[in-house]
């Protein structure tokens, strides 16, 4: 019994073969998947949780680096919309890969802001983005009094991993811990207690020049097990739970 808690379903890469995904996450033991989606797509995840019923569920966010000020504005307006279709604000937060300049990481503080209080306003949890800019992230979280947070793909260091779980955070492994240092670092120090397993699917897949999908957060528990040297079920069953618990799914 696994969940993937965090994938890309409305990614163009899966708009041929969305059954068999489906079918092989289900063949593979997953019993439910949550994808995060965006404004552009939304109408086509939508119609998945709508096709996949109590089966695939939905995260709708807006990915920093896209953020100005309409795309903030239609973002908010679609979750205040649909907060009874979707089971958490994400991804949201901060990206300081892509953005370098000053100005466009103050507009992404800002609009984490936003996002955070929607998400206490609605009482949706929220799911963060925070690539290169971890105790950012965890200081506007911090400071604007966020609690149900989960951090997803994280890879900040050992002293915010621990930052995190003070806070009561949750931190979701992605399928690349089977191959990078970083993820494998961060599955050895998190608790089992705050973690989650997921794919980021269509990315971060566990083989070279292939797309990643939902039924590969297999191997994330394979490699975490064989990382804290406990079983798989264990693995399997205690991330569920969280991910149950975090999204607050009927299962």
């Amino acid at each position: 019994m696994l969940i993937d808690s965090h994938c890309h379903l409305d990614w163009k890469s899966f708009n041929k073969d969305i059954d068999d995904v489906i079918q092989r996450a289900k063949e593979n033991g997953l019993i439910a998947i949550i994808t995060s989606s965006f404004f552009e797509n939304f109408e086509k995840t939508l119609n998945y949780a709508e096709k996949f019923k109590n089966y695939v569920f939905i995260s709708l966010g807006l990915h920093p680096p896209q953020v100005n000020i309409n795309s903030v504005k239609r973002t908010i307006k679609l979750i205040q919309e649909n907060a009874n279709k979707i089971k958490a604000i994400g991804e949201v937060g901060l990206d300081y890969y892509w953005i370098k300049d000053p100005k466009k990481r103050d507009g992404q503080k800002k609009a984490f802001v936003e996002f955070i209080n929607l998400s206490i306003e609605l009482e949706l949890p929220i799911v963060i983005h925070a690539r290169n800019a971890h105790s950012d992230a965890i200081n506007i979280l911090e400071n604007n009094s966020a609690s149900k947070v989960l951090m997803h793909c994280f890879s900040g260091k050992v002293i915010e991993v621990k930052r995190v779980i003070k806070n009561g955070w949750y931190i979701s492994v992605p399928t690349s811990v089977t191959n990078r240092g970083v993820h494998q670092n961060i599955a050895k120090v998190c608790p089992l207690e705050y973690m989650l397993l997921e794919t980021d699917s269509p990315f971060l897949s566990p083989f070279k020049k292939s797309r990643n999908e939902p039924m590969n957060v297999k191997y994330s528990a394979e490699k975490i097990a064989e990382i804290k040297k406990v079983t798989v079920e264990e693995i399997s069953e205690i991330t569920t739970k969280n991910a149950i618990k975090f999204y607050n799914l009927d299962l």
